[in-house]
């Protein structure tokens, strides 16, 4: 029997559902791994002249609850996983309810066969969901029993596709698409071996990964005793999800929780991710903003924790640094160079070594700036060195990076 959304159709479709199927499929993507999936696979086929007749995903998570298809499947722009998850928003993508509504942007229709272990009698269930794009406001669920071989998981299916090929799910530029948005995730999970597989073949996001480094850190607390920490840095060849954290997982590798770097505000092309895994987070709460009552539970307020976080912020410094000193500033002189802004002088090659050195020291001195601005920005610092004024410009960028470490 069809089921009633908590809203009209009209009022799904103008919610911002993805335009486009990429999007679409990612929002699938982290259904199942919402619902603790560690294997999603993509799976087509196409005839010769590369017309797709079938595609599906499956995930081997959870499965959907049928008596809690009330408020997963009958509510939108809310989701009981909110309530319901883990305390780190990194395991959580599909929290608004509008993701299962994706398929719209490429199909005509979706069924959802699912898996499940009922939580009452603990017996394995299976049974469809079904939803039309022309109504997108009534699901239809149906056809629930009980089955003995069968793991929990769940499949998605599209029909009456349109707008997309064969092609359009083996392209590079959609490869590419799924290691932008999932590439720090597989990483971070790389130990429990997820994976998102297209017609068999697991999406690589290791190519992606510009530079990595672990190492080792031991930190004792006041009482003596000693924590180790394995941190992971990794730099990205392209922006990975949409903002740099440190990741925190403790000895079973599952995260605990997740921080924002102190770089999220360049455009310099420096993206990373850090990973810091130790047993230390077995007992941490990283919501208690306050002097925990708890003596058997660390916070942010922790001196171990407070002295790790000074170890991360430095590295993740040096190594903007390092990149800036090399790849960035060498980047930045062969643009300026292609551009046409170095002026045409005799002194062209004390300029570029002066330009590293301000950018090396201050990068969003360059930024944001046309290419008519670059002309006069470059123009200008070239000119205060035909002056002999190279040492005073480097002290006032010093000065300057002293006075907003200050504050």
């Amino acid at each position: 029997m069809k089921e009633k959304v908590s809203v009209t159709d009209t009022g799904i479709q103008s919610s911002g559902l993805p335009k486009d199927y990429m999007e679409a499929v990612a929002e699938y993507i982290w259904n199942g791994f919402d619902a603790a999936a560690s294997v999603i696979d993509i799976h087509f086929e196409s005839n010769e002249i590369d017309t797709i007749y079938s595609l599906s995903i499956t995930d081997n998570g959870t499965g959907i609850d049928y008596d809690l298809l009330k408020e997963t499947f009958g509510h939108f722009n809310d989701s009981i996983k909110k309530a319901s998850f883990q305390k780190s928003s990194s395991f959580i993508k599909g929290n608004k309810g509008r993701g299962r509504f994706s398929f719209s942007a490429f199909s005509g229709k979706a069924l959802w066969h699912t898996v499940y272990r009922d939580s009452q009698t603990g017996d394995m269930m299976e049974y469809d969901i079904t939803i039309s794009r022309n109504s997108k406001d009534f699901y239809d669920p149906e056809g629930k029993k009980k089955t003995v071989k069968k793991a929990t998981g769940t499949t998605v299916t599209f029909y009456d596709l349109f707008e997309v090929s064969g092609f359009s799910f083996q392209s590079n530029e959609f490869k590419s698409f799924l290691v932008r948005e999932f590439g720090w995730f597989l990483m971070l999970n790389r130990e429990k071996e997820y994976k998102i597989r297209i017609n068999g073949v697991p999406i690589e996001y290791t190519p992606s990964i510009a530079e990595s480094d672990t190492g080792v850190l031991s930190l004792k607390d006041a009482e003596g005793v000693e924590f180790y920490f394995r941190i992971t840095f990794v730099r990205w060849t392209e922006r990975i999800g949409d903002r740099f954290f440190f990741y925190f997982l403790n000895s079973k590798q599952s995260e605990v929780f997740k921080d924002l770097t102190s770089f999220n505000n360049n455009a310099i092309g420096f993206y990373h991710s850090v990973y810091v895994e130790s047993r230390y987070f077995d007992a941490f709460n990283p919501g208690d903003n306050e002097q925990s009552q708890n003596l058997f539970e660390r916070t942010k307020h922790h001196g171990v924790f407070k002295e790790l976080m000074g170890h991360l912020h430095e590295l993740v410094r040096l190594r903007q640094k390092a990149f800036v000193d090399g790849e960035a500033a060498v980047k930045l002189i062969d643009i300026y160079e292609r551009n046409g802004i170095l002026p045409k002088t005799g002194n062209s090659k004390e300029l570029q070594q002066f330009l590293k050195g301000i950018y090396s020291a201050e990068p969003r001195l360059f930024q944001g700036l046309n290419k008519e601005q670059q002309r006069v920005y470059v123009g200008l610092i070239g000119m205060l060195l035909q002056t002999g004024k190279k040492d005073e410009l480097l002290a006032l960028v010093s000065q300057g990076n002293m006075a907003e470490a200050e504050n």
